[in-house]
């Protein structure tokens, strides 16, 4: 045990709030106990015995660790903590002063404390470190004061990071170690070539706490479906299919809302330590997952300890160096960086293998000089100066005749140099395996007998230098975990030296074996194949797993993930040669990257240019398997940007290859898009017959939303349907077509197919004129849109239901609403529907009284409805124009707005539009007798619309009972 050394004079004093009780070694704020470890205490009393004069660093490094080989680092870190302490700023210090260059002083105003009788002289003793760990005092004590918080409800993201070799393993194995009882997830990120699979640690994680708590599988079912979807072991066939048929259309946002409510679930019942180690190899998924939970608001008892490679994050510009900084600033995370061993830790280091030894200064600065002070390396050289002899002078020799290694590489290249042939015949292959290998996967590839090969491997762990079983759960059978290296530098340097030529051939050899393993069932991911076949030199095989890699990405709710694999693959394209095969590839990685951009970034360029390279290539290759999958996404996309024209000619293609083809889910493709198109540009009857066309196709055929929609095809077809319907005047049978598509919807229980019937009943409600209706369907949608993270109803929902306030009372309000979701809707590329949508908010300015910014903003919507030609509103655009003009006092313009409204309807072959517009014109009694004839027409040939608030008024303005 080790005690703090005690001053002849021990300080007792008062300073800001604090009491420094030196001969008790308390250091107390208001009364409370205030945690510090003995260094850093020695410290703060060093300094507080002379307020306000400079203390060099060398005279703070003597007085405190009394002369012994340490170097300023170790300062810096105590004077850290001694901050983190006393609550001090450094850039705006109220107890400590840094004198750059030179040392610190005490400034706060201290005054003595009035003697009291000493109960105790006893100093708090720290227990020795082991020799397996040595030092890290501060860092230890500082992951335990974080348990400690998190366990008391406080959630904590706690950074541990540091360079190769530096100790951040032993010392999380340290500190768990010193956990005992506790419930603990721990996963490891792997290096990757180009992007990992989503989410990678963190589903390690939580499936090796599924093994030891039996609990946890039935919490995701209820709580974290889509987590659950990750982990199929978990579940049977028929569970799977549920799950996969359920979350079709859910966006990556809802995975992380659903960790966040597992979390606090799970932590209801026991605190939580979650680890993530190697976290520079991490994928972006599990980044965005560490920043949702540290933001998330309420109690949970979560400690989250990451740990990374400071350069490896710096150098590359990972994404978890921003992460990082905006957390500490917002404090919303803890850092510990790890320092290489000083002279006194690697002294202590020494001290377990040979006590005479670490009393030899010059040895021990020997053996920092050359290892630099990192742990693996003062380790591994002090295994070798040491073996086979017990001779203490004997070992002084040999270090001291052995060359001085010139960096950290050269000490590992030393011991590659000692292996045997077979040795590092296995080494090298294992170096090409990313992460953890299994030792059947050598055998395979290196054509080795399993047994021998498995042998060989247990010396190396038993030579504790190269290799290591991999951690799994409590009373799992060791001799089935698979192997890693002891450190990634290892395999890195073992990796390097391989000659090129060599490294291609085993990666080939690698990526054989595995491929042979998929066959059988093992879990490959084709990622990892992808990897190998590359630097295996064999693009057009790694091509065919990016592209499956992309896809299962996309069914993980990961869009970013495929965007990343997809980009590198394409990059790799251009190393092939032309033919169909290249070409086939391109489509189905453009449109995999075309869909995934779509889902993260709306209708913008990268999803607009993705999809056109897939369907410029579509002409070499027209029975291409993922064609209607592209046409459609591609036909959606265009009438989305407001492009009606082009979306039409995509529309046409589908059509004349599925006509020679004989494809029913192209045409539905074709159908669909040319009657969304025909719907926005107001051309009703053709629309009508298009949508009936697909209806049937899809009424017919067996058609999964995944082949061709984000929804179902019949309940997409059923609310499109609905509207032509009403435009045309049949509101019963348009009222029927929602009911069948609401009872389908809530039977698939799929959140995109909800959205979409969601949507179009909305647009039914709005043309009925029905407030209440709409008001309530947009907070139903809202709810939806959250619950699922569904990005393309986020701003329609708010629109709808800014335009049920505008007419419930509430005009600015609602005007507000509108203008923010369409400024949103429009940042991300989308214009389809935006003449509806200022004509929204021209309304909401003309009900708040405002009548000139509402005409402002219908010019906006007529200017933008004959830019894109979409008439679909135009008759309500002009009904809105003719009450500005009354609103301004013109009732002859008035009246000519509305005769153009009832002109447009009449051209639309929308008799419903023609009867609102007829009225109003009947209303302002300026209309003429051929008008009236013709309101009284459509009284007689509208009779599906006879409770309707526009039949009641008609009837009234005619005089006539309203027709049976």
């Amino acid at each position: 045990m080790v005690r703090a050394q005690c001053h002849p004079n021990p300080l007792r004093i008062r300073f800001v709030g604090f009491e420094l009780d030196e001969a008790n070694a308390r250091l107390s704020r208001d009364g409370e106990a205030v945690a510090l470890a003995p260094t850093p205490f020695s410290l703060l009393c060093e300094l507080a015995r002379q307020p306000g004069a400079l203390l060099g660093k060398d005279a703070l490094l003597d007085a405190v660790w009394g002369h012994r080989f340490v170097s300023e680092s170790v300062l810096k870190t105590a004077i850290s903590d001694l901050r983190a302490a006393l609550g001090d700023v450094p850039r705006q210090p109220r107890f400590i002063e840094t004198v750059s260059r030179r040392g610190y002083r005490f400034i706060a105003t201290s005054s003595p404390m009035p003697l009291t009788p000493m109960l105790s002289s006893i100093v708090p003793e720290i227990d020795t470190p082991s020799s397996s760990f040595v030092g890290r005092v501060a860092s230890l004590a500082r992951l335990q004061r974080t348990w400690v918080q998190a366990q008391g409800g406080q959630r904590a993201v706690l950074w541990l990071a540091g360079e190769p070799g530096i100790g951040k393993t032993t010392l999380i194995e340290h500190f768990i170690a010193g956990l005992d009882g506790i419930a603990c997830a721990r996963g490891h990120c792997v290096e990757h070539f180009g992007t990992g699979e989503p989410y990678l640690p963190v589903l390690e994680a939580i499936a090796g706490l599924c093994r030891v708590d039996p609990a946890l599988p039935a919490l995701l079912r209820t709580v974290a479906p889509t987590w659950l979807f990750q982990l199929p072991w978990l579940s049977t066939a028929q569970e799977r299919d549920a799950l996969r048929h359920e979350l079709v259309g859910v966006g990556p946002e809802r995975m992380l809302r659903e960790m966040g409510e597992l979390l606090e679930r799970y932590t209801e019942q026991r605190p939580l330590l979650l680890v993530t180690e190697d976290l520079h190899w991490s994928d972006r998924a599990t980044l965005q997952l560490i920043d949702y939970i540290a933001r998330r608001r309420g109690r949970i008892r979560l400690m989250w300890l990451a740990s990374f490679r400071v350069a490896e994050v710096v150098a590359l510009e990972h994404p978890l160096s921003s992460l990082r900084h905006e957390l500490r600033l917002q404090r919303l995370c803890e850092e510990v960086l790890l320092d290489p061993f000083s002279e006194s830790e690697i002294a202590d280091y020494v001290a377990a293998h040979s006590v005479s030894l670490a009393r030899d200064e010059a040895f021990v600065r020997a053996l920092h000089d050359r290892t630099d002070g990192v742990p693996l390396f003062v380790s591994s050289l002090l295994s070798e100066v040491m073996d086979g002899s017990d001779d203490d002078a004997t070992v002084e020799a040999r270090l001291a005749n052995q060359a001085v290694p010139e960096n950290l590489a050269a000490i590992i290249d030393h011991y590659i140099a000692k292996l045997g042939r077979q040795a590092r015949e296995l080494l090298s292959a294992a170096a090409i395996c990313r992460g953890d290998f299994r030792v059947e996967t050598l055998a395979l590839a290196l054509e080795r007998d399993l047994v021998s090969l498995a042998h060989d491997c247990e010396e190396l762990v038993r030579g504790r230098m190269w290799l290591t079983r991999s951690r799994g759960a409590d009373g799992e059978d060791a001799s089935v975990l698979p192997y890693s290296f002891r450190h990634a530098l290892l395999r890195q340097v073992l990796y390097d030296r391989t000659p090129l030529s060599l490294r291609v051939r085993l990666h080939h050899q690698v990526a054989v074996a595995l491929e042979r393993e998929r066959s059988l069932g093992m879990p490959v991911a084709a990622s990892e194949l992808a990897m190998h076949f590359e630097r295996a030199r064999q693009p057009m095989i790694a091509l065919r797993y990016y592209a499956e890699a992309a896809e299962t990405a996309l069914s993980h709710f990961s869009p970013a993930s495929t965007i990343g694999l997809t980009q590198q693959a394409l990059i790799l394209m251009q190393y092939v040669p032309g033919g169909p095969e290249r070409d086939a590839l391109e489509i189905t990685l453009s449109t995999l990257q075309g869909v995934a951009a779509f889902q993260t970034l709306g209708v913008g360029h990268q999803a607009a240019d993705a999809f056109e390279r897939a369907y410029t290539l579509l002409v070499a290759v027209p029975e291409h398997p993922m064609r209607g999958r592209l046409l459609h996404g591609f036909g959606y996309l265009l009438s989305l940007r407001g492009d009606y024209a082009h979306a039409l000619a995509v529309a046409e293609r589908a059509e004349a290859l599925s006509c020679r083809s004989n494809d029913s889910l192209l045409m539905l493709a074709a159908c669909v898009v040319y009657g969304e198109v025909f719907h926005l540009q107001g051309r009703t009857q053709v629309a009508r017959r298009w949508i009936e066309r697909a209806l049937v196709i899809a009424e017919q055929e067996d058609i999964r939303a995944s082949e061709i929609f984000a929804a179902d095809a019949q309940v997409t077809l059923l609310g499109m349907l609905a509207i032509e319907l009403l435009r045309s005047g049949s509101l019963v049978q348009g009222r029927s077509c929602l009911l069948r598509a609401r009872l389908r919807a809530q039977m698939l229980r799929q959140p995109m197919t909800r959205l979409v019937i969601g949507w179009q009943e909305v647009l039914f409600e709005v043309r009925m004129g029905n407030t209440l209706r709409v008001a309530a369907l947009a907070d139903d949608m809202r709810a939806l849109v959250d619950e699922h993270s569904l990005a393309l109803g986020h701003a329609a929902c708010r629109w709808w239901r800014g335009w049920a306030d505008a007419r419930n009372g509430a005009p600015d309000e609602g005007y507000q609403r509108i203008r923010s979701a369409l400024d949103e809707h429009a940042g991300l590329g989308m214009r389809s529907g935006t003449s509806e949508v200022l004509g929204y908010a021209a309304e909401a300015l003309l009900l708040a009284g405002d009548s000139t910014a509402a005409k402002a903003e219908l010019e906006e919507a007529l200017r933008v409805s004959g830019e894109l030609g979409e008439r679909v509103y135009l008759p309500q655009l002009l009904l809105l124009e003719a009450a500005i003009a009354r609103a301004q006092g013109c009732p002859e313009a008035s009246a000519a707005a509305v005769r153009r409204a009832v002109h447009e309807a009449r051209a639309q072959g929308a008799p419903w539009l023609e009867l609102l517009a007829l009225v109003e014109l009947c209303a302002q009694c300026d209309a003429t007798d051929r008008e009236r004839q013709a309101m009284a027409t459509l009284v007689e040939q509208l009779p599906e619309i006879e409770d309707s608030e526009p039949m009641a008024r008609a009837c009234s303005l005619l005089q006539v009972a309203i027709p049976a």
